[in-house]
Order: structure tokens, then sequence, then C-alpha cells
């Protein structure tokens, strides 16, 4: 049987396709009866797919849930953009990318970022004791991403510049070999690189992601098109991971060892990642978006970014706030 829910979903959903062209159809994520959604071995995304949450709410519709996985945010950006998924999750820093790009990637609902589940890390005998300390030291992490986002605002909350530093562009695994060699004096990361180099040697940690960054978060995103056809569809899914979120911070312990298995990365590893991770899905507040236009005005000033971008105008119109 049908709730009043989902006749409401239905009735909307006939509404739009009336309307809806042929190429629209087919660029925006929604192939005939076949919903597209994209996700990566960690977070809300595969913690929905596991419980078959969208199953539940779609297949009464007639839509059938296919999922296609990604090994990077901006990979699975790119595929919203150009309408092969509907629906999916990225980090701050690959939102704004894809959107000075030109991307047709809407925001929909934020998942906040954790205080502590990326820093900035020094061995534990450095003399490198605050971010002040940083000035004239040789700090890697990767360029364009959120930790370059970090070391950034961490050095703005002092009155320095980047420039301050001795940036060394390197990638997680690249770092990971330099920090432990002693090639660089601190290293930004982000989890599950920030929990391992803790526990791989005596670290001490200069800053935390939350002591710079406020109001930072990931995001839920859809395709533009498919978002302007399907509200309901996409608040659907928007509640749909909420409600896994929910599940995930009930049941930590199963978490784990699910992204345990998927990864094979070490069960003690990934539960300290996950007690660091966020499972929470919020709308997109005021303070959250202004966060998002700080990140995106950094980026620019940084010279990462090709173009200034306004981030509310990729907001859909249908979040509420």
């Amino acid at each position: 049987m049908i709730s009043r829910r989902h006749f409401a979903i239905a009735a909307s959903v006939a509404g739009a396709a009336a309307g809806l062209s042929p190429r629209a159809w087919s660029a925006s994520g929604l192939k005939g009866n076949t919903l597209t959604l994209g996700y990566q071995k960690t977070g809300i995304p595969l913690v929905a797919r596991q419980l078959k949450v969208f199953e539940k709410r779609f297949e009464p519709l007639g839509i059938r849930i296919e999922w296609a996985e990604f090994t990077s945010g901006l990979n699975l950006l790119q595929a919203m953009d150009t309408g092969d998924v509907a629906f999916g999750n990225a980090g701050n820093v690959g939102c704004i990318f894809l959107q000075a790009s030109g991307g047709r990637v809407a925001y929909v609902a934020a998942q906040p970022s954790t205080p502590r589940s990326e820093g900035i890390l020094v061995k534990e005998g450095s003399p490198i004791r605050t971010i002040a300390d940083l000035q004239g030291r040789r700090v890697g992490y990767a360029k364009g991403s959120s930790s370059h986002n970090l070391v950034a605002a961490a050095l703005e909350s002092q009155g320095l510049d980047i420039k301050a530093v001795t940036s060394i562009g390197l990638g997680a695994a690249d770092a990971g070999f330099a920090f432990d060699a002693g090639e660089i004096d601190a290293w930004a990361i982000w989890d599950p690189y920030f929990t391992m180099a803790q526990r791989r040697g005596k670290t001490r940690v200069v800053a935390y992601q939350g002591d710079v960054l406020k109001d930072s978060a990931s995001f839920l995103l859809a395709n533009t098109e498919f978002a302007k056809a399907w509200p309901a569809h996409v608040r659907a899914l928007v509640e749909g991971s909420a409600e896994a979120g929910a599940w995930a911070r009930r049941n930590l312990g199963e978490v784990s060892k699910s992204l345990s298995a998927a990864t094979g990365m070490p069960l003690d590893v990934v539960s300290e990642v996950n007690a660091n991770a966020g499972f929470d899905v919020v709308p997109l507040a005021p303070a959250i978006l202004d966060s998002q236009q700080r990140t995106a005005d950094r980026l620019f000033k940084l010279g990462v970014l090709p173009k200034a971008v306004d981030v509310r105008a990729a907001v859909w119109s249908g979040a509420a706030a």
C-alpha cells in the first residue's frame, strides 16, 4: 500500500515528467525508471546503500535504484555534472572547483565537518608548538585540497600569509612517506590518513580543523536538472540520507566493521576514524554557506581557483535553511 507521503511524491513525479524533455530526462541521472546514485567506500551513502534506504523509498513508485561507485569525490561530482549520476556527496573544496568550471551540480543539504577529522601534524619532538611556529618551515599538503585551505586559514588566524611557510605539494601517500622520513616539518592531512599517521609514530597536532574552520561542511548534491525537475525525489533522497546517518550514529560498531571489510583498513583504525566522523545531515544554514563562501574566496586568493564563485548561486531552490 502506498502511503500518503508516497502518493504525494508520485503525483509530483507525474507532473514533472509531463514537462521534462527527453534530453533533460537522459541528462539528469534519471533514465527511464532507473535512478543512479553515487557513493564512495565511506560515509552516509555507503550506509544507505547497505541498508537499502533508497530502494525502500523508491521501489513502491516503480523506480529502480542503481549505485555507481567512485574512488574520489571529484570523480563523483564530474559524473553528476554530466548527468550520469543524479545524487551523491562530496567535500567542500571539490564542490567549489566544479562550480568554478560551470558544473551543473546543486547543493541540497550539508554534512557538518567534525572538529578532529583533519589537522596539521608534527613529530612529537618538533620545536613547532603553535601555528605561528610554522613560519619558515616546510609544510606538506595536497595543493588545491581541503588541507591547502586548512593551512591557509590557520596562518590567516595568526595574521600570516601562506607564503610564510615553504609549501611542499604532495599527495597523501607521498606526504606520509615525506613526513615519516623528516623531509617535511609539518603535514596537513585528512582522515583516514590523519588517524593512521598518529598511530604510526609519536606526533602532536598543531591545529585541528575545528580550531580554525568554523561551520565547515561537506555536502549532499544533485544534478541541477534532476533537482529542478524532480524536487520530491531530492527531498526523499535527503530524508533517506538523514535516516541512514541517524542509524550510523546508533550503530558505529557495525559501520566500522563494514567499512573495514570494504576498504581493507584495520578495524581499530576505522573505528577511530568513524568516532571522529560526522553522520549528521542538516539544512544549508547561512553559517554553513558563509563558511563555504570564505573557502571559495580563499582558494581564489591563493590562485588555485580559476575564477571567483558565488556559492549561493549553486544552492538548490528547494533547500530549506
